[in-house]
């Protein structure tokens, strides 16, 4: 079953199964649509309620966590679609 994440009509990352927990949604073997977050592709995402991303390795721990907006790939998307 694959699963599509998707941010205000941004395509975020794809991915083949998802979790749901009261905290979270994980997403496992993701790909990004973000060249930039790219790197990450193939691990799994946990994406907390707050939309802060944990990017978890093979050995099931955090290396890297991250809130979304502060990215400038996804910032540049976001205020192109929707100028302030």
């Amino acid at each position: 079953m694959s699963a599509m994440l998707e941010l205000f009509g941004i395509e975020i990352l794809e991915c083949e199964y998802t979790d749901a927990s009261e905290e979270s949604f994980q997403y496992d073997s993701v790909t990004f649509h973000l060249k930039s977050l790219s790197k990450y592709n193939g691990m799994t995402i946990e994406v907390l309620h707050d939309w802060m991303f944990k990017v978890w390795d093979a050995e099931g721990k955090v290396i890297d966590k991250f809130y979304l907006i502060e990215n400038d790939e996804f910032r540049k998307m976001l205020y192109q679609k929707y100028p302030i």
